[in-house]
């Protein structure tokens, strides 16, 4: 898939340390953002261990060198997705295994993943940190959050009845890396046409930016997408800054006739 990519990450506004990490590396077809969470410095290590994990798998897995699957992935899915999975469960478990060092007892971190396979774009992610699809001037969240809200939303309790009037509970997360052993990953797919866009943000930006407002940043074409990813992180700061803000941001492109061709004749869709 020819897609193009810009990103960034912000320390914020009132924050000391920027505790987000993120890939973009085009040459491996990975994108990843991760938001750690700990003590002191405890987050920055969790976020960027996750980071260097997934880069280092996905190196090895380009290099012919697929690394061992944890355990037998059963879902309906590409050898490439099972991959996906597998390099966020080992990641889970170096995070965990870190732990046993005091300094960072309890740290962990979100992972939110995109991988790109010939005609698709594979979204797998850990806990709060959103991953969408912008198509036709609609931006649908493709991400699974896993907080405590979300979860009381999916069983039809409102917002009113069990407190989350507080957004402190939002941030209540139900899944994340590091802090058990194993750790459930959820994965979907998606066909993106030419000139959708599929945004990789960390809360930082979600918390401080309303849907409509980057729904207008992203429905702007004569803007380009690294100005966009500035824009975005400028009225996140301007909406409060209260967090760090990492913003990935890859845009579907036309595909090449000669591509196009050899699908057509060899019959794949």
């Amino acid at each position: 898939m020819n897609v193009r990519v810009a990103g960034k990450s912000h320390v914020g506004l009132k924050r000391r340390l920027n505790e987000d990490s993120y890939l973009i590396a085009p040459d491996l077809g990975v994108y990843v953002i991760a938001d750690g969470m700990g003590g002191h410095k405890a987050g920055e290590v969790a976020s960027r261990m996750t980071v260097d994990t997934m880069t280092d798998y996905w190196r090895k897995m380009r290099s012919k060198r697929p690394p061992s699957f944890l355990e037998t992935i059963t879902d309906d899915i590409s050898e490439e997705a099972k991959h996906l999975v597998n390099s966020i469960s080992l990641t889970n478990a170096i995070v965990h295994e870190a732990q046993k060092k005091p300094e960072y007892h309890k740290m962990g971190s979100t992972v939110s993943a995109l991988l790109t396979e010939k005609d698709r774009i594979w979204s797998a992610n850990v806990g709060d940190s959103p991953i969408y699809l912008f198509e036709s001037g609609r931006l649908v969240l493709i991400s699974e959050e896993h907080s405590v809200e979300a979860e009381q939303r999916s069983m039809g309790i409102s917002a009113e009845s069990f407190g989350s009037t507080n957004p402190l509970l939002k941030n209540v997360l139900t899944r994340v890396l590091g802090l058990s052993e194993k750790v459930q990953v959820y994965i979907t797919s998606l066909r993106p046409e030419e000139g959708d866009m599929v945004m990789i943000c960390s809360d930082g930006l979600t918390n401080y930016l309303s849907e409509n407002a980057i729904k207008t940043v992203l429905d702007d074409f004569s803007v380009s997408i690294e100005r966009k990813v500035d824009i975005l992180i400028d009225e996140a700061n301007r909406g409060g800054g209260g967090d760090n803000i990492t913003v990935i941001l890859l845009e579907v492109l036309e595909e090449g006739k000669w591509n196009k061709f050899k699908k057509k004749f060899s019959g794949k869709s």
